[in-house]
């Protein structure tokens, strides 16, 4: 699975979620390709694929010439269908307890294995996550990324597959626990950016004991705030 695919369905599912909430009303126009590839800060052929995804579902519709309208029967395709937004209470138990069992072993080995390609990913993933503090929907995609980064920085193929395998999950649930974290007390984006900074630090300076520890810190505070919510 492609970290293209992950980006398409994070923009879907925000999509998806604004024709929910009536932001994008039955019979509106959507922003262009460009327009939207602009605002998430991903490439046009994500947003194609979105688009696709959603076509599928009976959300949008093409046409000639003129763009891609909400439908007009989108509000009963989305009572109609199994939803594309889902996340509840025992599914992100589930998914957080997966997270730690892989992730931990997998920022531990980066540490040992990273090469400067994987820093230079690593550090440009860090530097879209930095000015997009304000826009959490361009945030959540760039979170995803870095967690993938530190996954194949371990050149370990059954490790990269794990994640890859739930990675489909996180991005159905990743809004869930970063709403988790945002909202709790005391708890903001700049400091959620300062966390993953943090790993990449320890996994840059090789300290592999270092990453492991905090980056098993980072999804505890995600479950904590699961537990007080």
């Amino acid at each position: 699975m492609s970290l293209l695919k992950k980006s398409y369905q994070v923009v879907a599912e925000d999509l998806e979620k604004m024709i929910h909430e009536g932001v994008l009303k039955p019979g509106m126009k959507i922003a262009t390709i460009d327009r939207l590839a602009e605002q998430y800060g991903v490439g046009k052929s994500t947003i194609r694929e979105a688009l696709s995804q959603l076509k599928a579902r009976g959300l949008v519709e093409s046409r000639q010439g003129e763009g891609t309208y909400v439908q007009k029967s989108a509000q009963f395709a989305l009572t109609s269908m199994h939803p594309l937004i889902i996340g509840n209470r025992e599914e992100l138990t589930y998914l957080l307890q997966v997270r730690k069992i892989i992730e931990t072993g997998c920022a531990e080995l980066a540490a040992q294995q990273r090469d400067s390609s994987d820093l230079e990913k690593l550090e440009d993933i860090l530097k879209k996550m930095s000015v997009s503090l304000e826009n959490e929907e361009i945030s959540r995609i760039y979170d995803i990324h870095f967690h993938m980064g530190i996954a194949a920085a371990t050149k370990n193929p059954f490790l990269i597959s794990m994640m890859e395998g739930i990675s489909e999950a996180m991005n159905h649930t990743i809004r869930d626990t970063r709403n988790l974290w945002l909202y709790s007390k005391d708890e903001s984006a700049t400091r959620l950016y300062q966390e993953h900074y943090e790993i990449y630090a320890a996994i840059k300076e090789r300290d592999a004991a270092k990453a492991k520890r905090l980056i098993t810190k980072h999804l505890l505070r995600v479950e904590h705030a699961l537990a007080d919510s």
